[in-house]
């Protein structure tokens, strides 16, 4: 950002200063789960066919027995800045200086600061204090109240400081607060939503972005299946109190994932990954979300594999099926089709359902018996209760606005 100082009030009391702002993106990191998935599929495959799957056949699968260690319940850790920022050493005036350099000012009002904000009503009332110089950045946002400086304009009654936003990002964010809806683009792409998203999180600002991000989401075509693109808009309907949205982009993750849920790094100071930050809704449960739709979306696999398993052992001893020809034909096309799919490694639900219920059995065949027919109702039963994750039903969870959907 070219400017350096931004009158977004020009008559406003207040100066927040941004210092040492980043352009730092999200960062998807898949998760690895080799070992455990390498474990299941084999009870699967032996329940299935019999055998456990040739470890020499199915080697990169396996891969190294602790990678899946040490990233299942593990906190992610802060990004760490491409570059570290230079720091002169030719004493305290060149070091005032380049801070200085490396900062943006924006002069704003306290009045609508506290309107939209629960936590800039509490700096701006002085009951909490997260840093206390201008020097000192390992915190993340500061309220001081002192004479206004000589250069200053007298009218200063409040001096904030922040640290380690995207410069403008918070200025769009400062733009919808102050009402300059002007300055507000139409439309933005979905990494810019995630770091406002991350803003609005942490100010508690859900209210006065609420009609914007309406007009948003309607530029955006939501994925199809489980990627970066698809947490990013479950923590997005999080901040939002989007209900229709969370609960579509849970259920697609939980229906075609394969494998672990990956994590996602959100553009986050690095302080207030290592800080108690109790109005920092959003990442937090990012995490608590995923765990949740992993344990459900595993016990779905488990129902529709057990669904399978039962259907061969029918087919094989002749309970189903109309005569032994027929019950050898589908075993055979049910078996071959599983191994020749690979459906006992880490697959998604849909993928397993989609490929199960395309099956055919061979040309010629007198009799009517399917196995979609066998399948499909019992398939169908149990894709019903993979509906996605409710915001109503996460009790004792702060809810930061009404829904909207």
């Amino acid at each position: 950002m070219k400017d350096s100082r931004f009158e977004l009030d020009p008559q406003g009391d207040t100066i927040l200063v941004l210092r040492c702002p980043k352009k730092e993106q999200p960062v998807w990191e898949p998760k690895k789960e080799s070992a455990k998935w390498t474990r299941r599929h084999n009870f699967i495959r032996q329940k299935l066919f019999g055998s456990e799957t040739n470890p020499e056949k199915d080697a990169d699968l396996s891969g190294d027995p602790h990678d899946d260690e040490g990233t299942h319940e593990q906190t992610p850790e802060p990004i760490a800045p491409d570059d570290e920022p230079s720091v002169p050493k030719d004493g305290g005036d060149a070091r005032e200086q380049n801070a200085k350099s490396n900062e943006v000012q924006f002069r704003l009002s306290s009045r609508h600061l506290a309107l939209a904000s629960p936590v800039f009503k509490t700096m701006l009332n002085g009951t909490w204090k997260e840093s206390a110089a201008p020097s000192d950045q390992s915190k993340k946002s500061a309220k001081t109240r002192k004479p206004p400086k000589k250069d200053s304009d007298s009218s200063t009654r409040y001096e904030l400081t922040a640290t380690e936003w995207d410069d403008e990002v918070f200025l769009m964010l400062m733009n919808i607060i102050h009402g300059r809806s002007t300055l507000v683009p139409l439309s933005i792409d979905l990494i810019t939503l995630v770091k406002l998203s991350v803003l609005v999180d942490y100010y508690q600002c859900q209210e006065v972005a609420q009609l914007v991000f309406r007009i948003w989401i309607k530029e955006f075509f939501l994925p199809k299946s489980y990627g970066p693109d698809c947490v990013a808009w479950i923590f997005v309907s999080w901040v939002f109190s989007h209900a229709k949205l969370f609960e579509k982009m849970t259920q697609l993750a939980m229906s075609t994932s394969e494998g672990g849920f990956g994590t996602i790094y959100l553009p986050l100071p690095q302080n207030l990954l290592s800080m108690a930050t109790p109005h920092l809704h959003g990442f937090t449960e990012l995490i608590y979300f995923a765990a949740v739709m992993e344990q459900k979306r595993d016990q779905i696999l488990d129902e529709i594999f057990e669904i399978l398993g039962n259907l061969c052992e029918n087919l094989c001893k002749g309970r189903l099926g109309c005569s032994f020809a027929c019950s050898a034909m589908l075993l055979g096309t049910l078996l071959k089709g599983m191994d020749e799919h690979k459906l006992y490694r880490a697959c998604s639900a849909r993928r397993v359902r989609v490929v199960v219920l395309s099956l055919k059995s061979a040309a010629g065949r007198q009799c009517v018996c399917t196995l979609q027919g066998f399948l499909e109702a019992d398939f169908n039963r149990t894709w019903q209760n993979l509906d996605g994750l409710k915001l109503k039903d996460f009790k004792g969870q702060k809810r930061k606005f009404a829904d909207v959907s």
